[in-house]
């Protein structure tokens, strides 16, 4: 199934802090492309309806939760 939005490599999901300004290293899912970013997470689309997907990936790569989280991010550093 091909992807949209982001994804992030973590080793456990509470890496990410809902609701406060984390700064993190993200992948394009089309392009591959790799960035940092401070960003906003959400677990729940309503919490951060303007946010982009999200696929959270174990440091491996497999998908740690199969549901999409949500990213808002603020800028890139």
């Amino acid at each position: 199934m091909f992807r949209t939005g982001y994804e992030i490599f973590i080793n456990k999901i509470e890496e990410l802090e809902e609701g406060k300004e984390l700064q993190k290293e993200i992948r394009d899912a089309k392009t591959y492309e790799r960035k940092t970013v401070k960003a906003l997470f959400s677990s729940s689309p309503e919490k951060l309806p303007d946010g982009d997907l999200l696929w959270i990936r174990g440091p491996l790569g497999p998908l740690l939760n199969e549901k999409p989280w949500r990213i808002k991010i603020i800028s890139e550093t």
